[in-house]
């Protein structure tokens, strides 16, 4: 911590989700300073320190080694996220990771070790965790008056990732499968894996998908070999049944939806541009839950206050693992045509 009492948090890649989310959230926070700033492109993170101040590190590992660093927040791409995230907990940092957790389980499971022999803890920016919407629905379906949550639809989608990555080209890494992974599966569906177990306080054990590549295409014009499209189904622990889609390929407004069908009503969760959340009761009462325009994402500012409190992680890890242990059913049910059971 600095002399303000302060929590000192580092940068790790400052590309686009960093630029726009992380680093102003740290900027405003109050309980956070921005130590510095490291990207493998220099001129992006001496453009971050010019602007919000803190020092260019020219490695990550030189962040790592810095006394005066409490955490450190890491935007790379998906191949990096565990080995950087490793290094980290191995210095005693705290980590705020960009989703997805890995590009393997097995990795993952050396995070969940490493996390073990820490003192610092590992964080997933499991963003739709906090947001009023969500939120606001967890608090509804846990206080009962909705009774039981019977079934649930979401969807997921924009039209793709070259639109949002700051080269805004289709050789973005989100197109590779050696550095994003699964594509609109481990980058769009975590989000949803994650908000709907944390939200329903249960796991998925059995998942059927199908998932391809239908339109986007790599830097040389043949198609992408990650999926940009999947849809997929799932079953709870309790019975709870649901869909899921995820797309690459909505040239049009985004959708970013979840409705739980419940025995007592329905919520819908971002259903509406103007509202985060809706409550429709069986009789008719209606309540809608109305959020600013740009609302902060909540994250980097519940990061730095759990390191100041040393309160542990908001995300703990092992939810992050088993979020990602459905992301990688999806992909095995859509590769064998067969149901997966966790």
């Amino acid at each position: 911590m600095d002399n303000n009492g302060k929590v000192r948090i580092g940068v790790i890649g400052c590309g686009q989700i960093a630029r726009t989310r992380h680093i102003p959230e740290l900027h405003e926070s109050a309980v956070a300073e921005i130590a510095g700033f490291y990207d493998f492109i220099p001129a992006h993170a001496q453009a971050m320190s010019d602007q919000y101040g803190g020092i260019v590190y020219e490695q990550y590992q030189d962040m790592l080694n810095d006394e005066q660093v409490d955490g450190v927040v890491i935007c790379t791409s998906n191949d990096s996220h565990v080995p950087i995230s490793i290094e980290a907990l191995e210095k005693g940092k705290n980590v705020l990771c960009e989703k997805p957790m890995c590009t393997a389980l097995e990795d993952a499971k050396a995070l969940l070790e490493a996390e073990e022999k820490s003192d610092a803890f590992y964080m997933a920016a499991h963003n739709q965790r906090f947001n009023l919407g969500n939120a606001s629905a967890k608090e509804v379906l846990d206080s009962g008056k909705m009774g039981k949550v019977l079934s649930f639809k979401c969807t997921l989608a924009h039209s793709g990732p070259e639109r949002y990555s700051i080269n805004r080209s289709n050789s973005t890494w989100y197109l590779s499968k050696k550095t994003s992974g699964l594509g609109c599966i481990s980058d769009l569906g975590i989000h949803k894996c994650d908000v709907i177990q944390y939200t329903l306080g249960e796991r998925f054990t059995q998942v059927s998908a199908f998932a391809g590549t239908r339109d986007k295409k790599d830097e040389n014009g043949d198609l992408a070999d990650v999926y940009d499209n999947a849809v997929c189904l799932f079953k709870t622990e309790s019975g709870i049944m649901g869909s899921m889609n995820l797309a690459y390929t909505n040239y049009g407004s985004m959708e970013n939806s979840i409705v739980y069908y419940c025995e007592k009503g329905v919520l819908k969760v971002q259903y509406y541009p103007d509202c985060m959340l809706e409550v429709l009761m069986d009789g008719g009462e209606k309540v809608r839950y109305i959020s600013s325009e740009h609302p902060s994402s909540g994250v980097t500012d519940t990061f730095a206050k759990a390191i100041a409190a040393k309160a542990g992680s908001p995300v703990p890890s092992r939810e992050a693992y088993d979020a990602m242990r459905v992301v990688f059913a999806i992909e095995e049910s859509a590769r064998t045509g067969q149901i997966v059971n966790l």
